[in-house]
């Protein structure tokens, strides 16, 4: 059985760590149904920020997975010694089990949660570069690579989402990111792949840009397929606070399929919805709550991205086609009930790249979205200015 590293920020109760690694070592009964079921091993777990309340390591899982987000609990501990898998000190020795060389056969880069910094554009930001490049350390020192994941973004930082993609074309190694949207978001009535689309808009909830990114990759996921493939993006335009509505007035982006996404949510609150989108700035999130996101595809597509936050708690889509056909839908996400079930969708997409080799969609679309958002994030501080964006015209062909 293949074997792989998993490398993470932390690992408390339902953080990422938890959601995707524990998986391998306790799958959920619904797991199935999401399509997971492992066939590789986690044989090593590196934590760069151990919590402080170590309780759980006299605590049954069982229990353990009742508690909820609770970034206090320290669970990577516990769950290892549970299941035998050693815990190292540093990345290299996690993937090279202690010795010389890797000696592994995937890695998963789970840079989510954790105590880092946030800097002025509202970024997390998370070591995810920095872990990646002691991982290439260790595949250049032994002569051959191994699959990464990486989880959510490639990084905060464009520059380095850009290097990393790079380095992984330059060794050859299968590289995948992003979000578990994608894998788990169906739209009614299924948009048919090379279907000419004229613009698609998305609602979503969360900070602008740690759940910004998930509506960016649940869209691409969907408009990347159309005819001609994906052509890059040319231009950028953002809009924050009253201006979000403004521009809505003004047709910058459908009113009919803004309204057809919004239809779709079944987590809405009562009230005015202006009222309850408005979130006022903090020193964790600088721009609050509502934003906006207009994106100018080369094609000529447009897409757009309504953050709602306090009016909604979903994600969801309409798209049109040049014929006049709206799909929408929004996440079926799943919770609690079955561990957060989406991310055994996730989970599968991995464990596939892990076994094949081969990255289940191009690597272009999470380096897209990855320096897209934080194209958002520039943008935000020129509101209603349109930015053009060479460093997104990013072009490339699904895997269908």
């Amino acid at each position: 059985m293949l074997e792989i590293a998993a490398i993470c920020t932390t690992y408390f109760p339902a953080s990422h760590a938890d959601v995707i690694v524990s998986r391998w070592l306790e799958p959920h009964p619904t797991d199935a149904r999401w399509g997971w079921q492992p066939r590789t091993q986690i044989a090593s777990l590196y934590i760069a920020q151990l919590r402080s309340d170590l309780r759980l390591l006299d605590t049954p899982r069982s229990q353990s997975r009742n508690l909820g987000f609770n970034p206090d609990l320290e669970l990577g501990q516990p769950i290892a010694r549970a299941h035998g898998v050693p815990m190292f000190g540093s990345i290299r020795e996690a993937l090279t089990l202690g010795g010389q060389s890797l000696a592994v056969d995937g890695v998963l880069l789970i840079g989510e949660h954790g105590d880092y910094p946030t800097n002025a554009l509202g970024q997390k930001l998370y070591p995810r570069k920095e872990f990646f490049d002691e991982i290439v350390a260790v595949f250049r020192e032994s002569g051959r690579c191994a699959p990464v994941f990486c989880d959510k973004h490639l990084s905060w930082n464009d520059d380095w989402a850009q290097a990393m993609v790079a380095v992984g074309r330059e060794l050859g190694f299968p590289l995948m990111a992003g979000s578990s949207l994608p894998y788990s978001f169906k739209l009614k009535p299924p948009l048919p792949a090379g279907a000419e689309l004229g613009e698609g808009v998305a609602v979503f909830y969360g900070g602008a840009e740690v759940y910004g990114f998930h509506s960016l990759e649940a869209m691409q996921a969907f408009v990347e397929a159309r005819a001609g493939g994906e052509r890059g993006i040319r231009a950028i335009t953002a809009y924050r606070g009253d201006d979000v509505w403004e521009a809505m007035a003004q047709g910058v982006w459908s009113r009919d399929l803004f309204e057809a996404a919004l239809a779709t949510c079944q987590n809405v609150a009562p009230g005015d919805m202006r009222q309850n989108a408005h979130r006022s700035p903090s020193p964790h999130d600088p721009w609050g709550s509502p934003t906006a996101f207009v994106f100018e595809h080369a094609d000529g597509l447009r897409t757009a991205h309504i953050q709602l936050d306090g009016h909604i708690q979903d994600f969801a889509i309409a798209i049109q086609r040049r014929d006049g056909k709206i799909h929408a839908d929004r996440w079926a996400a799943g919770g609690p009930e079955d561990f957060y079930g989406h991310f055994a969708a996730l989970n599968a997409k991995i464990q596939e790249m892990f076994l094949t080799g081969r990255a289940p969609v191009p690597i272009e679309r999470n380096l897209l979205t990855s320096v897209a958002i934080a194209a958002c994030m520039q943008a935000l501080t020129i509101p209603g200015q349109r930015i053009e964006t060479p460093r997104l015209q990013i072009a490339y062909q699904p895997q269908l």
